[in-house]
């Protein structure tokens, strides 16, 4: 019989964010003393978060970008939302630091709450991500502060970032809940992609990848991906974007090759010792 451990809880999205919603309603206590909710906290840190893009509440930060929290039409509203709160969750902690330095109630500080509050609903944020869209949290380094993003898994993505470390974040961010649906995101990464392989072709042409590297240039060509001219063919922005994503898998598997290649002698070189 399976421990409570064991027992896999796969559940649908929709279902779970009203109780992580719930939960920002907790109370906490920040070095001044004074008692918020987590929602409230956040709510008072997105006024100083680097990336506000002169937003002066959560509300008005989903409105910018025709999110309705009142009224979420889909997953992906919900998503974003979400998305926004783990970013304002990473950011609360750096807030309540800052806030600190300014004030002589500091000293007898002890970061406690903030903290420990936060990273709890990150961690569930995590977990219920995982379980409910196999998608997970990935972090893009920045000069101001870090960026936090909602994205798919992908095994493969992983390796191929690890093979390119270079194209990291291009291949890393292409199935980031915000590209989803968009054409112009999809054909920005794969042109980025474009100009680090092309360099290469004719190394790509020589492994077993070569008629998969060969079908990716030609299409991105034959398709307007990097350029629209009338020579091009023309095709709806649906099968555009269906396009895109199978030129990605294309490029994910070829970027892989050569350090595949290297593995495999490396082990046919183990066989033979």
């Amino acid at each position: 019989m399976a421990s409570i451990f064991e027992i896999e809880r796969r559940k649908k999205f929709a279902e779970e964010f009203p109780n992580f919603f719930e939960d920002l309603k907790t109370e906490i206590t920040i070095y001044s003393g004074k008692k918020y909710t987590v929602w409230e906290y956040l709510n008072y840190c997105i006024r100083y978060w680097p990336y506000r893009c002169g937003a002066t509440s959560i509300d008005n930060y989903l409105k910018a970008i025709k999110v309705d929290i009142t009224a979420f039409k889909s997953d992906t509203d919900l998503l974003l939302t979400m998305e926004l709160l783990i970013n304002l969750l990473y950011w609360a902690v750096e807030q309540e630091d800052l806030d600190s330095k300014k004030d002589a109630f500091s000293v007898l500080y002890e970061r406690k709450d903030v903290e420990s509050e936060t990273e709890r609903m990150i961690s569930n944020a995590e977990y219920i991500l995982e379980q409910c869209c196999n998608m997970k949290i990935r972090e893009e380094e920045n000069d101001e502060f870090p960026k936090y993003y909602i994205t798919k898994r992908n095994a493969s993505i992983d390796s191929a970032a690890a093979c390119v470390p270079e194209l990291a974040d291009v291949l890393l961010g292409y199935y980031d809940i915000r590209n989803v649906d968009n054409i112009e995101a999809k054909k920005a990464a794969l042109t980025a992609v474009y100009g680090y392989m092309e360099p290469h072709r004719k190394e790509y042409k020589g492994l077993s990848c070569g008629t998969i590297s060969e079908e990716f240039f030609t299409s991105m060509n034959t398709f307007g991906i990097r350029h629209n001219t009338k020579s091009q063919r023309r095709i709806t922005e649906k099968k555009r974007s269906t396009l895109c994503d199978k030129l990605f898998a294309m490029a994910v598997y070829v970027l892989q090759t050569t350090d595949v290649n290297t593995y495999k002698s490396e082990l046919k070189m183990l066989r033979e010792k």
